[in-house]
């Protein structure tokens, strides 16, 4: 009898062994999944989180490119502002050197006389 029991016990051993054997291996490829999963969900949000940091940098330097834009033409504009100020200023208090000196000359002078000379000479047809 004692050989009998010692025969079952040698099976049950095996059998619990057996046993535990593909629990943890169950265990064990449950865990493996998760695991695997988890990277994977980490590995994604990275890139995700990583996509949108790209996408932040070039909306950022899209954005500073614009404001260098308007402040480059508002600096322009405020130049160009000044040239016309100062134009318009001097034309205002300086007489117009060209027109000066255009009414100087003896043909522009000559112009004038037969202009006024020819007013009159109208004007006294009229009159007799």
């Amino acid at each position: 009898m004692n050989e009998q029991v010692k025969g079952e016990r040698e099976f049950e051993i095996g059998k619990d062994e057996s046993w535990f054997a593909n629990i943890k291996r169950t265990y064990d490829e449950y865990q493996d999944l998760s695991l695997t999963q988890a990277r994977d969900s980490h590995a994604y949000i990275q890139k995700v989180l990583g996509d949108a940091q790209q996408y932040d940098n070039q909306r950022q330097a899209i954005a500073n490119q614009s404001l260098q834009n308007a402040v480059e033409t508002a600096n322009m504009v405020s130049k160009q502002a000044v040239r016309h100020a100062d134009l318009a200023t001097d034309r205002h208090w300086n007489i117009d050197e060209v027109a000066h000196l255009v009414a100087k000359t003896p043909v522009f002078q000559d112009a004038i006389a037969a202009a006024v000379a020819g007013a009159i000479a109208s004007s006294l047809e009229k009159k007799g």
